[in-house]
């Protein structure tokens, strides 16, 4: 098993509750305080090991065993393996409840750089924190309810009663946290990832898109723009209405995020790609700039592809939209028909490109 497969298993908050577990069989086949001993070594190793975002549950069970340690050592060294158990739990149930309650506390100390990544490890930690403690103390209210209103006294059945039902619990939660992890896992695989610039296009991070989405602009994204300019046209189609920025709006066809690890020439032609069946058409680097308002903030790489051949315009297979001249667009900048981007660059593709254009086919 490779070091990144071992870091996924380990990231399981669940694992926590082992020490717990391996506990609840080793109580009735060893000695109590060696049970304990190694209950409490398996949680400082997690504690050890694994990622402080992620080790809550395990710093949890060394005090929860230390303290029964102090207890069974000094205020009831007579009490039975199931009694100790009974200790043990209840100590853990206990730390569960403190935690939650400075829940907030915990958080702040630990994410103090509002990473999101972080609060979702601390997220999942308080998760399985507040379904262990609920299966437990469900468990203890049985055992108080049997000892108060039931005469069975048989040994097998205290045994099971006390050590059978939280070893089921523990075990399905561990289990159910696994197979729930391996369908997060799976679904990011197929996340989109997006990298975090500077204003100078410097790659801070990366940040899955479907989480800066609902962090509108905290974080700035690269974004690939391409004008498709035919015969001094501007093609202008609606934004689909899953889009984030002006949906709806019209548009050039060619504007996509740009992905992690990905180079500006190959999101370019992503952009195209999506929308045509002919990304190889001639494309130049006009300016960047950002924009940002409430809901995003981007780096915007604009391209323009200048095309006057007839054949390769109709070999992209636009559908949906239409070509605009200078005119009808100045007629209604401003109407709320375009997208907000579209009119920032309008005024700097009229005195460059269109401006060239015209010049071309006056001189000719």
């Amino acid at each position: 098993m490779g070091l990144t497969n071992m870091q996924k298993i380990l990231r399981n908050p669940a694992f926590g509750l082992l020490p717990v577990l391996v506990f609840s069989f080793l109580i009735v086949s060893t000695n109590q305080y060696i049970a304990m001993a190694i209950g409490l070594s398996l949680s400082i190793l997690g504690a050890l090991v694994v990622k402080k975002y992620s080790r809550l549950i395990y710093e949890l069970s060394v005090i929860a065993f230390l303290a029964s340690l102090v207890l069974c050592f000094f205020m009831a060294p007579q009490l039975d393996s199931l009694r100790v158990f009974i200790v043990v739990e209840v100590t853990f149930v206990l730390s569960l409840i403190i935690s939650r309650l400075v829940r907030t506390r915990i958080v702040l100390r630990l994410a103090r750089k509002n990473n999101p990544l972080v609060k979702n490890y601390l997220t999942e930690s308080f998760r399985i924190a507040f379904q262990a403690q609920y299966g437990l103390s469900i468990h203890l209210l049985i055992i108080l309810g049997f000892f108060v209103f039931s005469t069975i006294t048989h040994p097998l059945f205290n045994r099971l009663l006390v050590l059978l039902i939280p070893q089921i619990i523990l075990i399905l939660l561990i289990f159910m946290e696994g197979i729930r992890l391996r369908i997060l896992d799976k679904k990011l695989y197929r996340e989109e990832w997006l990298p975090v610039v500077t204003e100078t296009g410097d790659v801070t991070g990366r940040v899955a898109k479907s989480v800066t989405k609902d962090m509108k602009n905290k974080f700035m994204h690269p974004v690939v723009r391409v004008a498709l300019i035919f015969k001094g046209r501007i093609y202008l189609k609606e934004r689909d209405q899953s889009r984030l920025l002006d949906p709806g709006m019209l548009d050039y066809p060619f504007e996509k995020y740009m992905q992690y690890n990905h180079d500006i020439e190959e999101a370019v032609r992503n952009s195209i790609g999506s929308e045509s069946k002919n990304s190889d058409i001639p494309v130049r680097f006009l300016l960047k700039y950002i924009f940002e308002n409430e809901n995003t903030k981007r780096l915007v790489f604009l391209y323009v592809s200048e095309i006057v051949d007839e054949i390769t315009f109709n070999s992209l297979n636009l559908t949906g939209g239409k070509l605009w001249t200078e005119t009808q667009i100045e007629d209604n900048i401003g109407n709320n028909i375009f997208s907000e981007c579209f009119e920032l660059e309008f005024e700097y593709l009229k005195n460059t490109v269109l401006l060239s254009y015209h010049l071309k086919n006056t001189d000719s």
